[in-house]
């Protein structure tokens, strides 16, 4: 549940018994929502070595432009496959899982400064946020700028304009990165980033912290 805190804070741990993909359901949501989607196969593409971002990077225009069907069940099984892959490892979030939050401690901090308002919906924020954690990861150096290229390809490509100078003012930096220290992940006064070494390879858990007065001279760089 989230909180004028933060997101996803409050809560337990429950694993379905049973998930159902309803691929006709996808022809009723408007374009917003598939995007949204998107972002969250975007995401696993980026995190696990599998190849499946060079297959997006071959398909994502027909997925979100085209809807091809047969495409987007290849897209949600390997999707479901990668975050399998993660939760199996590590149920309770406690180490391993917490890959799964590349780009989403910038995004669930946009969400709460946004007061989780239709203006931003989730999706969006994560396209956000996983961008500027890529441009980040090439500021300090752990990923090359052949790979923040490729990530800025599929976005352009797609007409995924998500930018933070979109939506926020520089104003709204300091207030942002003060909730991105609300983050659930963090266990100290440091922010603890989930950042990308190369396509599918991100850096260890708790590995990779900054302070809140680096970030934020760091954060117009990357926005």
């Amino acid at each position: 549940m989230n909180s004028k805190f933060g997101k996803n804070l409050i809560g337990s741990f429950y694993q379905p018994k049973l998930v159902i993909s309803d691929l006709a359901l996808l022809k009723s949501l408007p374009k917003r929502e598939i995007i949204c989607g998107f972002a969250e196969i975007l995401k696993h593409s980026l995190i696990k070595k599998n190849n499946f971002f060079k297959w997006l990077e071959d398909n994502s225009i027909k997925l979100l432009q085209k809807s091809n069907i047969h495409l987007l069940k290849n897209a949600i099984l390997q999707n479901c496959k990668i975050k399998l892959y993660f939760v199996s490892k590590d149920t309770n979030e406690e180490n391993f899982r917490m890959i799964l939050n590349f780009g989403h401690t910038f995004a669930h901090a946009i969400e709460v400064k946004n007061k989780y308002s239709k203006t931003i919906n989730h999706g969006e924020a994560v396209l956000m946020g996983m961008l500027m954690a890529a441009k980040l990861s090439y500021i300090k150096k752990l990923c090359s700028l052949e790979t923040l290229n490729k990530i800025l390809k599929i976005y352009k490509d797609n007409n995924l304009n998500y930018s933070f100078n979109k939506y926020f003012k520089k104003q709204d930096i300091n207030k942002i990165v003060d909730l991105m220290a609300n983050d659930k992940k963090n266990n100290d006064n440091k922010i603890n980033l989930i950042l990308l070494k190369n396509i599918g390879q991100t850096t260890i858990p708790g590995k990779y912290k900054v302070s809140k007065q680096e970030l934020k001279r760091l954060f117009p760089k990357i926005i």
